[in-house]
């Protein structure tokens, strides 16, 4: 579990990291235009429009080879992305050349987690032991927390430690090394998982030969699940939508709203979303819990009318004057987001069979990430912008998890105590007759 999720780590810190030093960023590479913080959370989204891609190519690996090397190849790649961008010359230095690297990096960054997150979840759902595929899989939504707390709490060490210039001259790129060290650690621990039981099962029943393999999932699991399994990809965007709208507005984009609207230092505001990702990962786990006890549905919904009828309110207390309103406000936003990433992690992967389930899952997850995870930073500080609205962020992800929220429990299939041998049985069958 452990050397499986770490990968989440990982993966979060890169784009919390990069989210929460937005500032910095704007100054080092695009200047102080007005307007510039909107390109550098664009540069940002922009990574996560090759996570679809990504997704196919990692998918297909993790199908075909196994869940095991899919996740060894992202980690070298995750590794190299975040290197290099801690080397990368500012604008002072190459002109406007330090931002297309920028560009790059992000797209380069963006593909490498292409499969991260939800190769995680799929390795983690199916070694989990009968009846705790929920607190099991919670693992990964909680490492993703851990990421983003490290992120945090990292850059509000360097924003403290540090002198503004220092932070803005060098600090910042302190913080891309540490998640290329991260990333390079991954890659020998990973080497050494062994598969899980369903991609061996799988393997023992490929095709004996290239005939029979026509049409089969040793060919195509992408084209398979698509063709067979496309509720259960909608069910995976619907529900990724709002756990993606969710956490980024209500968790990761919390220090920059904070900065730009309730105008915090950057130190306080780095504090506060530092509040916001313990609290995270201290919910995380029993909402995994709950959702094995009562069920993914039930536990869904209740975070359903939640997130819905808090959202906005909460996000108007943190305006307040006091320091520990404004605390507890960044704290309880965290708990609706976090708990739906919980029963998040273990309800996408049961929506699938075997297989294609690494493919399927990865499309649905990663287009929904990059509909609502990457672009929502953006779009809530261009609707500011637009309506003048302090509370626009919170309107927009009301809406959003709303319109998601109500299909998507209508659709999926509560299979919270159902065993992974049944689901990979059935799919193994089919994967013979094709």
């Amino acid at each position: 579990m452990i050397i499986a999720a770490f990968g989440t780590i990982v993966e979060w810190y890169d784009f919390s990291i990069y989210f929460y030093v937005a500032t910095i960023l704007t100054a080092e590479f695009f200047g102080d235009d007005t307007d510039s913080i909107l390109l550098t959370l664009g540069i940002g989204a922009a990574g996560f429009f090759f996570r679809p891609l990504g997704a196919m190519v990692f998918g297909h690996l993790g199908d075909r080879v196994g869940r095991r090397q899919a996740l060894v190849v992202s980690a070298v790649l995750i590794a190299v992305a975040m290197f290099a961008t801690a080397a990368l010359p500012g604008y002072e230095t190459v002109g406007i050349w330090g931002g297309v690297g920028m560009v790059l990096l992000r797209c380069l960054a963006g593909f490498s987690v292409g499969a991260e997150y939800t190769g995680t979840m799929v390795y983690l759902m199916e070694t989990a032991s009968p009846g705790k595929r929920g607190v099991t899989t919670s693992w990964a939504a909680a490492n993703s927390e851990i990421g983003s707390l490290l992120a945090v709490g990292l850059g509000a060490l360097c924003a403290n430690l540090l002198s503004p210039e220092a932070m803005q001259s060098w600090g910042w790129r302190i913080l891309f090394v540490v998640g290329g060290v991260l990333a390079a650690i991954m890659v020998p621990l990973r080497s050494r998982l062994s598969e899980t039981p369903t991609t061996q099962r799988l393997h023992q029943n490929m095709p004996s030969d290239d005939r029979a393999a026509k049409g089969s999932w040793r060919e195509s699991p992408l084209v398979l699940v698509l063709l067979h399994q496309p509720r259960a990809v909608l069910v995976a965007f619907l529900i990724s939508s709002i756990g993606a709208t969710s956490y980024f507005l209500n968790i990761t984009y919390v220090p920059t709203y904070l900065a730009e609207e309730a105008d915090f230092a950057d130190a306080g505001a780095l504090g506060l979303g530092t509040i916001a990702a313990v609290t995270a990962i201290a919910v995380t786990p029993l909402f995994g819990l709950l959702a094995d006890r009562i069920g993914r549905r039930f536990s869904l919904a209740l975070l359903v009318g939640g997130l819905v009828l808090t959202t906005v309110p909460v996000y108007a207390l943190l305006h307040s004057p006091s320091a520990g309103l404004s605390m507890s406000a960044a704290a309880f936003l965290a708990v609706p987001a976090a708990g739906w990433s919980a029963v998040a992690a273990a309800t996408i992967p049961e929506q699938f069979t075997a297989v294609g389930r690494f493919s399927g899952m990865a499309i649905g997850y990663n287009i929904a990430t990059v509909a609502f995870g990457g672009l929502s930073p953006l779009i809530a500080t261009a609707l500011i912008s637009a309506t003048g609205l302090s509370l626009a962020p919170a309107i927009y992800a009301t809406i959003i998890i709303a319109a998601c929220g109500v299909p998507a429990l209508l659709l999926m299939r509560n299979l919270a105590h159902a065993k992974i041998d049944d689901l990979d049985r059935d799919d193994l069958l089919v994967g013979a007759e094709n």
